[in-house]
């Protein structure tokens, strides 16, 4: 049902705001801090490449993550920047696209059980959190739209 594939992704300068969450909390926290992110983009260029939201721990009805949302902008317009930013390596990522619908919990954990099945069968090794990468405008977006990639830092 997943089509699994892989991409280089180039180091970011990202904008970033992190927070414990349960998953009753993410519609909330997720867009609310991606506007508040976007807005600080805007003085510096604007956002340079899709956000993405970083899941550091487990978030589920007993977990409460941290999360983290990231904003990339362009690292030679960052002068003066005072907001928390950092730099998110280049690396290469399995991923697998999903579309709006298929972002709601928990309908969404399949996708990411499918991501890591494929990285055990193919013997690629997970070098770093999971994570969402939002690609398009989520407002504007119906339920059948691909919106949203599930991915996994990867090497091998």
């Amino acid at each position: 049902m997943y089509r699994i594939e892989q991409r280089d992704v180039p180091e970011q300068l990202v904008l970033t705001e992190q927070r414990r969450a349960k998953p009753e909390e993410l519609d909330r926290f997720i867009p609310e801090a991606t506007e508040r992110l976007v807005a600080i983009a805007a003085a510096h260029g604007g956002v340079a490449a899709a956000p993405f939201v970083v899941y550091h721990g487990q978030v589920d009805e007993d977990n409460d993550g941290p999360v983290e949302v990231c904003v990339p902008i362009d690292p030679a317009r960052a002068a003066g920047l005072t907001a928390a930013h950092r730099t998110e390596p280049a690396h290469r990522e399995a991923y697998t696209t999903i579309t709006k619908a298929q972002v709601e919990y928990p309908q969404i954990l399949s996708a990411y059980d499918a991501v890591c099945a494929w990285m055990e069968q193919s013997g690629t090794r997970r070098t770093g959190p999971g994570r969402e990468v939002y690609f398009a405008d989520w407002a504007t977006a119906e339920p059948a739209d691909q919106v949203c990639d599930i991915a996994f830092p990867v090497s091998g």
